[in-house]
């Protein structure tokens, strides 16, 4: 019995031992359910070595353009930044209603994605790349560390200033978002701008100059253009001065004045039409500093039938150019011809006129500059008349309104869609990509599709830091400074001089319009200024009575509110 007892027990000692060293060496599950990638990118591998940044920040350039700058539809950029203001005015209803006060509401999805979706989506991959790449898990240098950084906090500045000039106070954001989170809270507008400053003097600091890097990079010169209107924003005058300086006294900036590039030789289509400096600046081919354009600062970069080249240019031409290719000309007998017999491009292509610029913009804006004077209003800018190149038409070889032809304007669509003037620097007439055109070129200029600028694009351009800095100047009270930096413009277009006492924020506001249509984001600039009802109300009578006073800033979404369970999003007054 003892030796029976003796037995058990070591039996039962083996078994404790084998059970010990079964737990002890056994893997520990979690780490056996993990995978190691060796041939695809994860989360883990993704942000290792310097190429994988790079192609980390391609993706926010990518995002800027596309989001931004590429859309063609009236819920996105640039339409929704441009139109419903003193100088644009909503026509084909594609998600904006003309009822601006309707179609501002927080449930409206319009409201999210216009802006505030892809914004927080360019501060998330950015915020990926700052913290990812201060840490010792990758194979940075410290210079690259340095610099990868700096880049990705300019696009997270220039977000977040886009932000505050729209929304007011948002949330801040400065971490990797890795988990679910509903306790957001509002920082005001002024702590936004506070950090877009940290932000953008950080990457000032660290960017390379204009002159060192590549035409798609973003430079120093562009932060410091920001910083120029985020100051103006916290009314530190000084410092947007000094900003603003930073980029005009540099030795390699300056504006263009003389002809220059692919197009500089041409008359614009028929001998009536001289071309010009400014004419130049949208021509293809003529806006990288690579080719010698000295105004250029930051340019968004496409490229026709490339991948990752955004189909060759934004869709200006379909959204702000008139759809001349449908305006009817009316013959002897009372039946009507279109103008063109299909879109063409030398008559605005084939453009969709979706947006229209107002009365204000094509006729007391430029009154008010001398109208024949402003090469910015000239005739191969901005074309008030067109030939009639359909053969099938009676009056065949006439210009519409000097030769008096009978063009039927009774519709909506004929009025304000077909037929307004057409802003060229919409388009590239004549030099769309050859398989654009008909293959019967009976009517030159015929067109298979069209839509786009097929161009590089301007973000920043050397002319809106003088109008920054003009600004700057205005509030610090030195109106002579601020006269002379608008009339270095104004020179160069050949329009008439100004004198101090001319200078106040509207003047400021009439001389972007005319130095910048179709490139600044006309609404983020007035929302800024709080002038967006008052100059709408003034200036743009389909939209301006619209407005209810509370719209001079966008409601935050509501999607946002009701997603935020664990803490408050307040919403702006009014809503």
């Amino acid at each position: 019995m003892k030796f029976f007892n003796q037995q058990f027990i070591l039996k039962n000692q083996v078994y404790l031992i084998i059970l010990i060293a079964f737990f002890a060496f056994s893997c520990d599950e979690k780490e056996f359910l993990e995978t190691e990638p060796i041939d695809f990118y994860t989360p883990i591998n993704s942000y290792i070595t310097a190429d994988n940044y790079e192609a980390a920040l391609m993706r926010l350039h990518t995002l800027v353009r596309n989001q931004f700058y590429s859309g063609d539809l009236q819920n996105q950029f640039p339409s929704a930044g441009m139109q419903g203001t003193d100088i644009m005015y909503l026509h084909k209803n594609l998600g904006f209603n003309s009822d601006i006060s309707t179609f501002l509401l927080p449930t409206n999805e319009l409201i999210y994605n216009a802006l505030w979706r892809p914004a927080y989506q360019v501060i998330f991959d950015a915020n990926v790349i700052i913290e990812r790449a201060a840490t010792n898990a990758n194979e940075l240098t410290e210079a690259e560390k340095v610099g990868f950084i700096a880049e990705a906090k300019f696009f997270r500045g220039y977000m977040y200033k886009m932000l505050a000039n729209l929304y007011g106070g948002v949330p801040i954001v400065l971490e990797e978002t890795k988990a679910p989170k509903r306790d957001y809270t509002r920082a005001s507008r002024e702590e936004v701008y506070q950090q877009v400053v940290l932000d953008l003097t950080e990457a000032a600091k660290n960017l390379g100059d204009v002159d060192d890097v590549a035409d798609h990079r973003i430079n120093r010169l562009a932060a410091y253009h920001l910083l120029s209107e985020v100051y103006i924003s916290l009314e530190q005058w000084q410092e947007s001065i000094e900003a603003a300086s930073m980029v005009i006294d540099h030795p390699s900036t300056a504006l263009m004045t003389e002809r220059f590039g692919t197009r500089a030789n041409e008359k614009f289509l028929i001998p009536e039409y001289d071309t010009d400096v400014y004419w130049d600046l949208f021509r293809q081919g003529n806006q990288n500093r690579s080719t010698g354009n000295t105004e250029a600062i930051w340019v968004l970069q496409y490229e026709w039938e490339i991948p990752g080249g955004g189909s060759g240019g934004p869709e200006l031409e379909r959204i702000f150019a008139p759809r001349a290719w449908q305006a009817k000309i009316e013959n002897n007998d009372g039946s009507t011809s279109p103008l063109v017999p299909q879109p063409n491009a030398f008559t605005s292509g084939r453009s969709s006129g979706f947006i229209r610029p107002t009365y204000f913009f094509f006729e007391t804006l430029w009154k008010r500059s001398g109208y024949d004077q402003d090469l910015r209003n000239s005739s191969a800018n901005i074309v008030r008349d067109f030939i009639i190149r359909n053969p099938a038409s009676d009056h065949f070889g006439k210009w519409i309104f000097k030769d008096n032809s009978p063009i039927r304007m009774e519709s909506l669509n004929d009025t304000t869609r077909n037929m307004y003037p057409w802003m060229t620097k919409s388009s590239t007439p004549g030099r769309q990509p050859d398989a654009a055109y008909l293959p019967d070129q009976t009517v030159e200029g015929a067109l298979d599709f069209s839509h786009r600028a097929f161009r590089d694009v301007y973000a920043i351009r050397l002319a809106e830091t003088y109008l920054l800095r003009a600004e700057a100047y205005l509030g610090s009270g030195d109106l002579s400074n601020a006269a002379e930096d608008i009339n270095i413009i104004r020179r160069r277009s050949h329009a008439p001089e100004i004198t101090s006492s001319e200078i106040d924020i509207d003047y400021i506001l009439d001389e972007r319009a005319r130095e910048l249509y179709l490139e600044e984001f006309r609404l983020l600039t007035l929302t800024r200024l709080g002038k967006l009802i008052e100059r709408t109300r003034q200036y743009n009578p389909h939209n301006g009575d619209t407005y209810k006073d509370h719209n001079e800033l966008w409601p935050i979404p509501f999607s946002e509110i009701e997603k935020n369970l664990e803490g408050e999003l307040v919403q702006n007054p009014g809503y």
